[in-house]
């Protein structure tokens, strides 16, 4: 959930920006925040989809937090610098649930259970 957390911290901001600045009715905006809550959750369960292959990698939460926030800022940092263009999200996307599925299988610090 951490990892998630960290994601969703970094991918806010345009949420929070678009939807200041813009003049849309009360149902669409809690429209787009619950369609950006599960649109983010995609990438992220690359992490998850690991774990359940029994991915051995230990991260502590704080780790977790702030590998979501690196792993947000280059998905965004792909589009910022033109690597992707915005009609090529979905590859965007695929970028970054694999690198959260990598990420599963790294350890950082020591496991409590040993």
């Amino acid at each position: 959930m951490w990892l998630y957390l960290g994601y969703l911290l970094v991918q806010t901001y345009p949420l929070i920006n678009k939807l200041a600045h813009s003049n849309m009715a009360t149902s669409a905006v809690i429209f787009s925040i619950a369609v950006f809550f599960i649109w983010a959750f995609i990438p992220v369960s690359g992490y998850f989809l690991a774990k359940l292959l029994k991915a051995d990698g230990f991260m502590h939460k704080y780790s977790l937090l702030i590998l979501g926030i690196v792993i947000a800022m280059i998905e965004n940092s792909l589009f910022y610098l033109d690597i992707l263009r915005y009609d090529q999200s979905l590859i965007g996307i695929l970028v970054i649930f694999i690198l959260f599925f990598i990420s599963a299988y790294i350890s950082i610090g020591k496991s409590q259970n040993t």
